[in-house]
């Protein structure tokens, strides 16, 4: 069989564009052959894990196994951490007894170490290289915590904060909340979603701590009775991690909130954020259109700045003229300008909006429409031929045409501009490796959670824990319902018939929040207990 190069094949499958794969070969070889042709790839993220596992897959002449994995904790512990890191492979649960999933097919000294291990009957698969990596991070996870569970804590402040700062990333967490109470500094970390208590430190350690947050963000030593935001980088496991303090100035002391950044777990393709196939096929629909405002709503937290970008990411490339203004820029993209709000330097949402128009843009992200200025801006680019995307404060989809008009809109414009209202919430979804299953009928549970169980559905799944996971949970998903006006619904938004609109929404057969969360209970991938949590 002839060989083809990755950057052929990923053309000839149509993964990757010529034009695409001419510019990172021309930036490979600016940077005198000091980079792979795959960190070329991955920098620009022409493209998605998923796409060029499938090549591999193809390439190499093995199955494809797609996550989650169920890992083989014996065979995992036999190997050693050391190993599956070093070589990129998983052992897994499947039909075989001996089966292990790769990042890299061409390993041959691993894959001649294996088969001399177990047979020649073990089997071999591809898998996305970033869900490899995350389910390696969660044994190290398990080995550290078991590790720890015989060792002394760091007797230094500054070893206390760093080894913080490193379990925070082991588990996860996407935020670190430092808070005093009348007994002790309590530290809290934000993983999926929700607050889970970590330890204490003793009360007059405080200023210690904080001062240290203050050095590795440069911010004066002491500073404790003004505001702050600041940013420093961390470096764990060989990976750099921004980092973003907050410190509000409390009646019992420093209050200070680390949002850890990952731009690798960040930047999740559109397709791996598990929207239901009827919400991608509209979703992915309405970003072909060549001009036209998209919508992200939600409340705070529901993943709208990660979905804004994961559709940048869909639609980005070489032909493209993209330009963002954000508050704050979270993540750096390539391939798009990106401009931060300042206020004092007058860079507030609507000013950059109207003057992105002069740079001639293909799609502009505006971070938030919070006034009417600012909306204006956005009717105005969509309204001259481009692609406009933002986030909008509402419970509901067909709720942001109500309020687009509060903010002083006219139902035309609203009716001429809008193709496309996402609202959306973020669930936890249950652990692969632990959750458990029960039959219950819907008499035997409580009336509020009848409405997330299928009609004919006699199985529910419960969140049990395990050392791979927080509680019975690990990672999050998309619950969410996708708005797209039809010539007739766009008639009646013109005349200011929402009641109308939102019935007629409801009549066809729309997949609302409610009924996407009854379809993850339905197939064991999210609790009642969650559904309810979140979607009430």
């Amino acid at each position: 069989m002839k060989y083809t190069k990755l950057g052929e094949l990923l053309v000839e499958k149509g993964v990757l564009s010529s034009g695409g794969l001419g510019l990172c070969l021309a930036v490979q070889e600016a940077s005198s052959g000091a980079s792979r042709l795959g960190d070329v790839l991955k920098y620009y993220d022409l493209v998605s894990s998923e796409g060029v596992a499938h090549s591999l897959a193809e390439q190499a002449g093995w199955p494809y196994l797609a996550p989650p994995f169920v890992i083989h904790e014996e065979a995992a512990a036999e190997l050693g951490q050391d190993f599956l890191k070093e070589r990129r492979v998983l052992p897994v649960c499947h039909e075989y007894r001996s089966a292990f999933v790769f990042a890299n097919a061409y390993d041959t000294r691993t894959t001649d170490h294996l088969m001399l291990h177990y047979g020649q009957d073990v089997c071999f698969f591809i898998g996305n290289e970033r869900a490899i990596q995350d389910a390696i991070d969660g044994l190290d996870r398990k080995s550290g915590a078991a590790m720890n569970a015989g060792q002394a804590r760091p007797a230094d402040a500054r070893d206390e904060v760093e080894a913080l700062l490193d379990e925070a990333i082991v588990r996860h967490a996407t935020d670190i909340h430092f808070e005093a109470s009348d007994m002790a500094l309590e530290v809290r970390l934000r993983i999926d979603g929700v607050l889970h208590f970590h330890r204490a430190f003793p009360l007059q350690v405080q200023p210690r701590i904080v001062n240290i947050l203050f050095s590795k963000s440069e911010i004066s030593a002491g500073d404790f009775l003004k505001l702050h935001d600041a940013r420093f980088e961390h470096i764990c496991q060989g990976r750099g991690y921004d980092v973003r303090l907050s410190h509000i100035p409390s009646v019992k002391g420093p209050s200070v909130v680390l949002r850890i950044l990952d731009k690798a777990r960040s930047l999740a393709s559109l397709q791996a954020l598990g929207y239901a196939p009827r919400h991608w096929e509209r979703i992915t629909g309405a970003l072909k259109r060549p001009h036209g405002i998209i919508l992200l709503t939600g409340p705070t937290g529901c993943g709208k700045t990660t979905s804004l970008y994961a559709m940048l990411n869909h639609v980005k490339g070489v032909g493209l003229k993209i330009v963002t203004i954000e508050d704050p820029v979270e993540i750096r993209l390539p391939f798009v300008t990106q401009v931060q709000v300042d206020l004092k330097k007058g860079h507030d949402f609507h000013h950059v909006a109207r003057a992105f128009l002069r740079h001639d843009p293909d799609i502009i992200l505006i971070g938030e429409i919070r006034d009417e200025k600012t909306a204006r801006e956005a009717v105005r680019a969509a309204s001259t031929g481009h692609r406009v995307f933002a986030t909008l404060h509402t419970n509901d989809a067909v709720s942001a045409i109500s309020r687009l008009k509060d903010l002083g809109l006219d139902y035309g414009d609203i009716a001429g501009t809008v193709t496309c209202v996402i609202s959306q919430r973020l669930v936890r979804r249950l652990c692969p490796q632990c959750s458990c299953s029960k039959a219950v009928t819907r008499d035997e549970v409580d009336a509020e959670m009848r409405i997330f169980m299928a009609e004919a559905s006699e199985t529910v799944f419960y969140p049990r824990g395990c050392s791979f996971c927080c509680e019975g949970y690990r990672g999050r998903t998309v619950v969410g319902e996708v708005f797209v006006p039809d010539d007739h619904m766009r008639a009646r938004i013109e005349q200011g018939a929402i009641r109308e609109v939102f019935q007629m929404f409801q009549e066809k057969d729309a997949l609302t929040i409610r009924k996407d969360a009854a379809r993850l209970v339905s197939g064991g991938i999210l609790s009642l207990e969650e559904a309810l949590r979140v979607v009430g």
